[in-house]
């Protein structure tokens, strides 16, 4: 089955941003990209805007994908421990350019970070404002901060990192995250 021109226009925009940044987004770059006419692309994106927010779903969409699968359910059926262990698994992988890009890009532009926001907020828990900080809160926070400070490694520091080291420290970061006791299925009664 062939992919649709809006999917194969987001994928043209991502190559884009991947190879030039955000700013080479042009309805010229994207369409020659794409192999379409520049009138094709304003059919489905009638402005810069909407094609950048619509490659935001996408990656946001692929994202919440990756942790529904990770999770082995939706955010909203599993336990905020489980969430928040699938975020630190799913950003183990290295963030592409693309993503760095796009998250950076938007970050002054609300309507256009949504997706991303939306997501994070699903899988994680709430950031504390004030401390002290409870051990569980505080376990939480450090396995949010440490998932998000190895998804952007590589792209700081310029260094790849092998693989199995990678899953090694992101297994860490997941038992970081504290889960409650587990509820015995049939209690008997006394």
């Amino acid at each position: 089955m062939r992919p649709s021109k809006r999917i194969l226009i987001l994928d043209a925009a991502l190559r884009v941003i991947e190879r030039d940044g955000v700013t080479a987004v042009t309805y010229e770059t994207v369409a020659e990209e794409a192999g379409i006419t520049k009138a094709g692309l304003v059919y489905h994106f009638s402005t810069r805007e909407a094609l950048l927010h619509a490659v935001q779903e996408r990656l946001a969409t692929q994202w919440e994908a990756a942790m529904t699968n990770a999770a082995g359910g939706p955010a909203e059926t599993i336990s905020e421990a489980q969430r928040l262990t699938a975020y630190a698994t799913v950003t183990a992988h290295s963030a592409t350019r693309a993503e760095l890009e796009l998250i950076f890009h938007t970050t002054t532009e609300p309507a256009t970070s949504t997706p991303f926001i939306d997501v994070m907020n699903r899988w994680t828990p709430p950031t504390p404002h004030t401390p002290p900080l409870t051990t569980d809160q505080l376990r939480a926070l450090i396995a949010r901060l440490a998932a998000n400070g190895l998804w952007l490694h590589e792209t700081l520091t310029g260094t790849p990192m092998p693989d199995p080291m990678r899953r090694y420290l992101a297994q860490h970061i997941a038992d970081l995250v504290p889960h409650p006791p587990a509820q015995p299925a049939n209690p008997t009664p006394e």
